[in-house]
């Protein structure tokens, strides 16, 4: 009995040895495999996002084409490819030319004196008469706004020309990146489901708990996806037809700053017309600027407030404060993925906390 016990004993120690070495050896392969991909892991996690996104336009595709799944993943790859670089390729053009002319105007103001005289005007406006009558302690520390704003535009305009090369080492590593975007995009679509299945077979967890966090997941994915791009566009738009519409310069380029920064949950596009509101100002254009405070509060942010929730919360049932949160969070653990990718953590915990309290909570014995 004792030589049975211990056989059993030596037999258990083995199957541990064995386990630990294999996962051991498991955990320096992954460990490797994360060094092999690590360039690539960026590129790959948009074109899963990009995948998610028009996964409903392939399914569409794949009964059409009779279920030939390589050519439905060549036509919707070039059509996403297209969809991205020909809108991208005309805005960059018009884009191009009113940055280089808003760069060329502030130069041309600065040399010339322009600037400093339309600034060191501020005084003589009716908020710059406040100021001299109100504000006696801030002067008495000798402020000289308008020369710190002239200052602001110069260093501004050397910041532009001293990251001419950054932003050509970026510009590569974004056509490197969307190199490999659009090559993956093929193998994604046309492999991606039986991918899926292999992954999905491999957790060790109840089929619907997995079915109910995949589908948490891609519900996520795309709402964001929606919900940023919507906003995004919606915003751009408003906001360009305020600035042409009160004849600001630029208008164009400043609307798709403003389209840029609604991504960020912080500011968003106030970030750009608040500073058009302020130029208004500075030139005497009052019923401009409470036109374009007004306009940009109630119609241009307020896009923001309506489609956000409507679109990301209503789908992934997030509270608009952990929603913003989430956004936020993701910016700085992220990038500028982690606007997408904030928003999808924080669905899959609400998944997994769903399938706690289903599973393993339970309610206090009462006696």
């Amino acid at each position: 009995m004792a030589k049975e016990k211990s056989a059993t004993t030596v037999i258990m120690t083995r199957q541990q040895l064995f386990a630990a070495f294999f996962f051991a050896v498991f955990l320096f392969l992954l460990s490797q495999l994360y060094s092999l991909f690590a360039l690539f892991i960026k590129p790959l996690v948009w074109t899963v996002i990009l995948v998610l996104t028009f996964y409903p336009l392939f399914t569409l595709l794949l009964h059409w084409f009779h279920g030939h799944r390589s050519l439905t993943a060549v036509v919707l790859t070039v059509f996403i490819v297209l969809l991205i670089v020909v809108p991208v390729s005309l805005l960059s053009t018009a884009l191009t030319s009113q940055v280089v002319d808003f760069y060329q105007g502030v130069q041309s103001a600065v040399q010339s004196g322009e600037l400093q005289t339309m600034l060191s005007g501020w005084r003589d406006t009716y908020f710059g008469n406040l100021w001299e009558k109100w504000g006696p302690r801030i002067a008495t520390f000798d402020i000289d706004l308008p020369g710190i704003m002239l200052t602001a535009a110069n260093k501004t305009s050397q910041v532009i020309v001293s990251h001419a090369t950054d932003v050509a080492k970026n510009l590569v590593g974004l056509l490197f990146d969307f190199s490999i975007v659009s090559f993956s995009l093929f193998f994604l679509f046309r492999d991606g489901e039986s991918l899926y299945l292999a992954f999905r077979g491999l957790i060790p967890m109840e089929p619907r708990h997995k079915d109910e966090i995949f589908r948490q997941f891609y519900e996520t994915v795309s709402a964001v996806v929606q919900g940023m791009v919507a906003t995004a566009v919606a915003q751009g738009v408003l906001a360009g037809v305020g600035f042409w519409a009160l004849g600001l310069p630029y208008s164009f380029f400043l609307a798709c700053v403003s389209a840029v920064a609604s991504f960020q949950p912080f500011g968003g596009a106030a970030a750009v017309w608040i500073p058009c509101v302020i130029y208004f100002g500075l030139i005497g254009a009052w019923w401009r600027a409470i036109f374009l405070l007004l306009y940009g509060i109630l119609i241009v942010s307020g896009v923001d407030n309506i489609l956000k929730p409507l679109i990301i919360g209503g789908r992934t049932k997030l509270p608009t404060l952990f929603l913003f949160l989430g956004i936020l969070g993701g910016l700085q653990a992220y990038g500028f993925l982690g606007v997408f990718l904030g928003p999808v953590v924080l669905a899959t915990i609400m998944a997994f906390v769903n399938i706690y309290k289903e599973t393993y909570a339970q309610e206090p014995l009462t006696p």
